[in-house]
């Protein structure tokens, strides 16, 4: 054994270290686990928007835990338990912010959402090893929930876009809101105040890829998804 030839000093000072290092290791493990998503503090708060030319439908959910949803994965199916959206389990957010609004597109076989469909939607962390969240549509939403979260929505025109990104916020009333735009990596790229009630956003030296429209509105947030071209 490598021990049997050094002194003892030293062979003790490596063990701590060996120790000290073990212990960090183990620290850091524990501490980077994700933290786990309270379903009932989620809400599904809207099945629309069927795009039959890009096969896509808009899912829209509000995170009214505190936690930090880690690459979101949104699956429908209808009342026979098909799957008629995101057939692949694929994730299209870097994560959902605590108290956020999210509006997720993903894509469908449906040709339409008919008048009092029904269906179960499963919402995924796939960072942490617990069972996704599994909510029947149309649902009733937790107490609290209803009080800040509501269908009203804003317009990203066109998706996709080539120099400029236009905004519809008419339906938030505009009184004053924020508006930021992420990268794919979570990064900050633009940030904007903003009184009017639609606004034209130039990309400037945006590269092509996905990006994260963010709008911030009194106490809520809503957050839709722009393909640069």
């Amino acid at each position: 054994m490598w021990q049997s030839h050094l002194p003892t000093e030293l062979k003790s000072l490596i063990m701590k270290k060996i120790l000290l290092l073990s212990i960090a290791i183990l620290s850091f493990t524990v501490n980077s686990k994700a933290q786990l998503m309270t379903c009932s503090d989620f809400c599904v708060l809207n099945i629309n928007n069927v795009d039959t030319i890009n096969n896509t439908l808009d899912v829209t959910i509000y995170n009214g835990d505190s936690v930090f949803v880690n690459y979101p994965i949104v699956v429908v199916t209808d009342a026979a338990g098909d799957t008629i959206a995101n057939i692949n389990s694929l994730f299209y957010f870097f994560g959902h912010l605590a108290g956020d609004t999210l509006v997720h597109t993903i894509p469908t076989t449906a040709d339409s959402i008919p008048t009092g469909f029904t269906g179960t939607v499963y919402y995924d962390d796939p960072m942490d090893s617990i069972a996704p969240c599994v909510y029947s549509y149309p649902m009733t939403c937790t107490v609290g929930i209803n009080e800040i979260a509501s269908n009203v929505s804003f317009n990203i025109y066109p998706n996709p876009a080539s120099t400029t990104i236009n905004l519809d916020l008419r339906e938030l009333n505009n009184t004053g809101t924020i508006i930021k735009l992420y990268d794919v990596t979570g990064k900050i790229v633009k940030t904007i105040s903003t009184t009017e009630q639609t606004l034209s956003i130039d990309r400037g030296n945006l590269r092509s890829g996905i990006y994260f429209v963010q709008v911030m509105f009194g106490d809520r947030v809503l957050t839709k998804k722009i393909v640069l071209e």
